[in-house]
């Protein structure tokens, strides 16, 4: 893999991010095609009569394959890069520039060491990579350079724009990293010392939709060949684990995959009536679409052939309306969902808090699989006297009852770091804003989350309790405080041993809290523990002998 991206630095062409999925196929194909095959054999169609695209399915790869590189007989890896650029089609794939990823698969026939050495490749609209040096499996030097991709077009409604900023971090919650303009090409340095570094890089579009990737390389002289393996590879995912919901005091939760159409989308378009694009700096990205007045009812349209299928879904329009004194219709808004129609849900002057000022309403839908018609279509309608303005449409999930941290199943099985948006509901008309879900645990998390002691009176020590400390997002230190001059703490590693001390405490119930924060991050949240104390005459402990048979 390195020595290819090599070969495609050379030519002008970005690196390949090494992928799992590829992988499994490549060397599944390898195994294949020198155990069940005649000496001599060297070619793309597997002993299941499948070819390159199939396999790639079949191990799991969700975006676009097909294109494979093969190198049937004895080589070292050096002469299979030569080889394949040295034979036009074998080079077209090589420097393909559509190409994101590569899996690579060898094996070698142990009675006559007979190999089979391939190359998959492949590139997922929704995964843009992140390479360090090329895919290099080691450095010895903290300052590295990065390749950044963008988002690919393709993906119909989950698509996104243009990445306009990006942050990179040492560590997943990008703790003090700043935004910047996106660029592909950026230096960077790791933590110093010897071990393997993962970096982690989070571009950013005018909708604020975000992408969270990372790659690994071995910082050090010795690479410890047996913590090679697929682990650091790319992969897709069929769930998330998001942290830290809370509806606060809404019960239910709806999730996104940053899903958001708006009248920027190539298919957004006039239908009838009055209407055009106009810059607006209270739209989301800039922009909205106006359908104006004049002419009798004005009607736009967006559509796609590509979303999520037989999932119920609810849409949010985001709409604004000039005049919201008319108690009469002044817009409507459905969705055609494979077939289906759903709604139109009608939409009165009055029903907007004001004028002026975006209001989003929500519509149960589902995009049905119906290879009869394969259109998902949000139809928008002015039917008042008032100018209207179309914003775009969130698409949710559908209420479920929060739970902290939660797995979320994600539709198509295909999660490959797109960031999480929330909603919280009450299951009826009211909603929260829309936020970003965190799919790692909070910076520091307290187990367990209260602590009781009893003490006799001007007992100096109480026997030790003992709090478990967890950092998230690899921080590096934490510290404990106290608001009580009763409460003694120690920290030993993870843990926090706690005693209380009654000197000079008469009989009562008394409270006190502990504190405990990332050292690293004075910003980042603290965690507090309540402390109760009970206070009494005498304490009669029980110690119970324990017999081992």
């Amino acid at each position: 893999m390195y020595l290819g991206n090599l070969a495609r630095q050379q030519n002008g062409v970005p690196p390949l991010r090494w992928n799992r999925q590829l992988s499994d196929a490549a060397r599944w194909f390898a195994w294949d095609s020198t155990e069940n095959r005649a000496p001599g054999f060297c070619d793309h169609q597997d002993t299941n009569g499948q070819w390159p695209s199939d396999r790639a399915l079949i191990f799991g790869y969700l975006g676009q394959a097909g294109a494979e590189n093969a190198f049937c007989g004895y080589v070292t890896p050096q002469q299979a890069i030569d080889g394949w650029m040295e034979s036009d089609p074998h080079r077209g794939n090589l420097l393909d520039p559509a190409s994101r990823e590569i899996g690579l698969g060898y094996h070698r026939r142990d009675s006559d060491g007979w190999g089979y050495v391939v190359q998959d490749f492949g590139t997922d609209p929704v995964f843009p990579p992140v390479i360090i040096e090329n895919e290099a499996l080691t450095t010895t030097t903290e300052s590295i350079n990065l390749y950044i991709y963008d988002r690919a077009p393709g993906g119909g409604f989950t698509d996104f724009g243009p990445a306009t900023q990006m942050r990179i971090s040492n560590e997943p919650c990008f703790l003090n990293a700043p935004w910047e303009p996106y660029t592909p090409n950026k230096t960077w340095s790791l933590v110093s010392g010897q071990g393997w570094r993962q970096v982690y890089v989070q571009t950013t579009d005018s909708l604020s939709r975000t992408s969270t990737v990372s790659d690994t390389i071995y910082l050090g002289a010795n690479l410890p060949l047996d913590q090679l393996s697929l682990t650091q590879a790319s992969t897709t995912r069929d769930h998330v684990t998001l942290y830290s919901l809370d509806g606060n005091g809404l019960p239910f939760v709806q999730f996104s995959l940053s899903w958001f159409v708006d009248d920027t989308f190539d298919t957004f378009g006039l239908n009838w009536g009055n209407g055009q694009q106009v810059t607006d700096p209270t739209a989301l990205g800039g922009t909205a679409f106006r359908l104006e007045t004049g002419a009798g009812e004005s009607k736009a349209w967006v559509w796609t052939t590509q979303f999520v299928k037989d999932t119920p879904l609810v849409a949010y329009v985001r709409l604004k309306v000039d005049d919201n004194s008319e108690t009469s219709e002044v817009a409507r808004f459905s969705v055609s969902g494979g077939g289906v129609e759903y709604g139109p849900i009608s939409i009165a002057g009055t029903d907007f808090t004001s004028a002026g000022q975006y209001q989003e309403f929500p519509l149960d839908f589902t995009y049905n699989d119906d290879p009869s018609n394969v259109f998902l279509i949000l139809n928008f309608w002015r039917s008042g006297e008032t100018n209207v303005y179309v914003d775009g449409v969130y698409i949710f999930t559908t209420p479920m009852p929060i739970t902290s941290p939660f797995q979320w199943d994600v539709p198509g099985s295909h999660y490959r770091g797109q960031g999480v948006w929330v909603r919280y509901t009450d299951g009826g008309t009211n909603f929260s804003s829309v936020q970003a879900a965190s799919p790692h645990p909070p910076p520091v998390s307290v187990s367990p989350p209260s602590l009781f002691f009893m003490a006799a009176v001007n007992e100096p020590s109480t026997l030790p309790q003992t709090l478990s400390v967890s950092l998230g997002c690899q921080l590096t230190g934490w510290q404990a405080a106290t608001n009580v001059n009763w409460l003694q703490i120690q920290q030993l590693g993870a843990l926090l041993q706690v005693r209380v001390d009654a000197t000079g405490l008469s009989t009562g119930n008394y409270n006190g809290e502990i504190t405990i924060q990332n050292s690293a991050e004075p910003t980042a949240p603290t965690v507090s523990v309540p402390v109760n104390l009970l206070v009494v005459e005498n304490v009669h402990r029980v110690f119970f002998p324990l017999t081992q048979k």
